[in-house]
């Protein structure tokens, strides 16, 4: 996608929200293809989490690559070192962890049962999950076509007590085109939009408590694409799935001034 004027994102910034304007402070429009851009982009590697099937791949274009004006992300059906599938999670850990702002990331989601894309951020002590803080900014599971949702997760909000706080939204047939997946938050919460509005809101109840609020300390974004696991193959895979695509045109951080 054509890289927009900083002047022109700050006054879209402030537009599409209703907020007070901010400054682009990192991006990434997928304009050069290849390889996704290791100064941008790290990579989870393995299989890491919520008995997925897929096994993440470092710097493979075939799991991972840009092409068209789009990061693709591919889940593929192999054999590959012990797992069934491949595919790929990309983070800014090392290299952009950021507290607060607004984030946005304009997307097409994959198609089909045991899909399970998601962008979100973890905190950068993410060992001590769900300690350090989740934000959910958008998962789709393909058995559910018609719906998004939101969440976070802390020590105090979280599985198994089903205590996270977190909103599915209605966006009938959400993968057949491109939306706007983005957030808001600072000190006082974490505001959650698809399309420009507002779908959930999660307010910093303001007593200084880390189990309920560790949002005040750097976080980094991840996209990825997960096959099955315990939400995203509840309703098992269907084999026809393959190549899932996940499409991002581009990733926005806009913080105030």
């Amino acid at each position: 996608m054509r890289l927009i004027p900083g002047l022109v994102l700050t006054l879209i910034a402030a537009n599409a929200f209703g907020a007070d304007a901010m400054t682009l402070v990192w991006s990434d429009e997928f304009d050069r293809d290849g390889l996704p851009d290791p100064a941008k982009w790290g990579y989870e590697v393995g299989m890491i989490r919520n008995n997925e099937l897929q096994f993440y791949t470092k710097a493979r274009a075939e799991n991972a690559r840009v092409e068209g004006g789009n990061l693709v992300i591919t889940a593929r059906k192999e054999d590959f070192k012990g797992a069934t599938s491949t595919s790929a999670s990309l983070n800014t850990r090392a290299t952009f962890p950021f507290t607060y702002g607004r984030v946005e990331v304009r997307a097409k989601l994959p198609t089909g049962r045991g899909t399970w894309p998601a962008i979100w951020t973890l905190g950068v002590d993410h060992e001590t999950w769900p300690a350090c803080g989740e934000i959910d900014i958008m998962e789709y599971v393909g058995f559910d076509p018609d719906r998004v949702h939101a969440a976070i997760h802390t020590g105090a909000y979280n599985h198994p007590a089903n205590t996270h706080k977190g909103q599915a939204h209605a966006l009938p047939r959400a993968a057949d085109d491109f939306h706007l997946f983005a957030v808001d938050w600072d000190a006082a919460g974490i505001t959650f939009f698809v399309d420009g509005a507002q779908i959930h809101r999660f307010a910093n109840d303001g007593v200084g408590n880390h189990a309920t609020w560790p949002f005040d300390k750097p976080q980094y974004l991840l996209l990825n694409l997960a096959i099955g696991g315990g939400w995203g193959g509840a309703q098992g895979v269907d084999e026809a799935i393959f190549p899932a695509t996940f499409l991002i045109d581009y990733v926005r951080i806009h913080q105030k001034p």
